[in-house]
């Protein structure tokens, strides 16, 4: 009996930067425009009615970046045909220039699959197709972008309801529907209980990051063991590889790399309520004390 075919699936990331504006920056500032900016941007280069999917946005001291993932190796292959003849880079420049009302925005791209640029081999499509395919993202969609792109199709689809009212009705001031306010993804923020008192819930930072790296020692395996249980970024062997690959960096480095795959393989769900937990759980409660010493009740 034959096998069915394998979906095709990968992801790679883009790297954008502008000088001298700082995209991270924007970003930062204005979240909800500067996203649906790229998701537009994106969009255009759609195949078969798939486009590249932003699964997660990740900044650097320099870089926006995007982790793009391809449903179909026609979408992959053709972004990457767009890429090379530089339409990306120019769609991209332009929704941007327009976004951020600068006439003389310039836009640099790098397409990377770990450390691999793909930018160096683009005429080499079977091999880059290779390298992407080889990427599979092992996490879904950021919930906060998840949000941000239903506000997204809802207010579109809210405007063209509108319109469709005010055309066909003879009475528009009794049938106009205003267009829908994007919601806005903050929450109220949440608490948990720590030895007899109270701690605001919140994403990891690199900040505790690196007091986490600095504080756990031969312990990260076992807070490792901890988090995977519901973290697919840390399924089997990935535990393992992380103390192969960082074995000469040593343990801080270690550790360091087991709480970055957390935390983009969880988003914001990778929590610092989740990481004390571990802790305990591995009756770590010295460092989760230590972790939590600079943390606002």
């Amino acid at each position: 009996m034959a096998s069915l075919p394998t979906e095709w699936i990968g992801s790679v990331y883009l790297f954008m930067h502008t000088d001298p504006n700082s995209l991270c920056a924007e970003y930062d500032t204005n979240k909800p425009l500067m996203y649906k900016t790229l998701w537009d941007a994106l969009s255009v280069f759609s195949r078969n009615s798939n486009s590249p999917e932003i699964l997660k946005v990740l900044k650097s001291d320099r870089h926006l970046i995007l982790h793009l993932k391809f449903n179909g190796e026609d979408t992959c292959l053709g972004f990457l045909r767009d890429y090379r003849e530089r339409r990306v880079h120019l769609h991209i420049q332009e929704q941007l220039s327009r976004c951020l009302g600068i006439e003389s925005l310039q836009v640099f791209l790098e397409l990377k699959v770990d450390n691999i640029k793909l930018d160096m081999f683009l005429d080499e499509e079977e091999k880059c197709l290779g390298h992407i395919y080889s990427c599979k993202p092992s996490y879904v969609k950021d919930e906060d972008l998840a949000e941000l792109e239903e506000n997204f199709i809802n207010l579109s689809l809210g405007s063209s309801h509108s319109t469709q009212n005010s055309t066909s009705s003879t009475s528009p001031i009794g049938n106009s529907t205003p267009p829908l306010p994007l919601r806005s993804i903050s929450s109220e923020p949440s608490t948990f209980h720590f030895q007899g008192q109270d701690y605001a819930d919140k994403p990891l930072t690199s900040e505790h990051q690196q007091r986490f790296a600095n504080l756990v020692g031969k312990s990260w395996k076992k807070v490792g063991r901890s988090l995977k249980k519901n973290c697919r970024a840390l399924e089997d062997p990935k535990i393992d590889n992380l103390a192969y690959e960082y074995d000469k960096e040593g343990l801080y480095e270690q550790a360091y790399q087991l709480l970055r795959c957390f935390m983009d393989g969880e988003g914001r769900k990778a929590t610092l309520n989740r990481l004390v937990d571990a802790l305990v759980e591995c009756e770590l409660n010295v460092i989760a004390e230590k972790l939590l010493s600079l943390e606002e009740i």
